[in-house]
């Protein structure tokens, strides 16, 4: 209801003939989807940082160094007490700090200092980084996640690290490091 008629414009008239309903029907879901969306959505009470603030650009910066440092008490520290991580397309995610550590130090195949490498930029409007990992093949760094940073003042709120690394042109992202 919410697509056709905020989105395309459809008048009340055109969605109740469309679905096989009546005009009061249609404005009654749609008061009701607005409702949802108000409920759910980002509210005045959100502290999530703009991408391009100082605090973001400076928790952005402590982030990829402690990854290239291979510094897991230090990005530890940077999540949230709520933190969440999720790598699209797997379903399942972790939260809090801790976990993601764990994550990170037993599923990454990062060994040590060196082994990641990461670009920051911004995407969706929020801060992220692009990382590469060696090859130990060819000595040179290959595109490996992009993450995408939900930022408060209290750290890292939130991670989506992409897996599908045919998005890092779209970034102008170089193919190796």
């Amino acid at each position: 209801m919410l697509v056709l008629r905020d989105v395309l414009q459809w008048k009340a008239a055109e969605v109740a003939d469309a679905i096989g309903t009546t005009t009061a029907a249609v404005n009654s879901l749609l008061q009701r989807a607005r409702a949802q969306l108000d409920a759910v959505g980002p509210s005045q009470d959100d502290k999530i940082t703009p991408p391009d603030s100082p605090e973001a650009r400076d928790l952005l910066d402590r982030y990829i160094a402690a990854f290239e440092a291979y510094d897991i008490d230090k990005l530890v520290q940077m999540f949230t007490e709520e933190a969440i991580w999720e790598m699209p397309p797997f379903d399942g995610w972790y939260r809090g700090g801790p976990a993601i550590g764990d994550l990170v130090h037993h599923n990454c195949p990062a060994e040590k200092a060196g082994d990641m490498r990461l670009i920051p930029l911004t995407a969706n409007g929020q801060p992220a980084a692009a990382m590469y990992m060696l090859d130990p093949g060819t000595g040179t760094h290959v595109p490996f996640q992009l993450h995408v940073l939900d930022v408060t003042p209290d750290g890292v709120a939130h991670v989506v690290a992409f897996l599908d690394t045919s998005i890092f042109p779209k970034f102008g992202l170089p193919e190796q490091l």
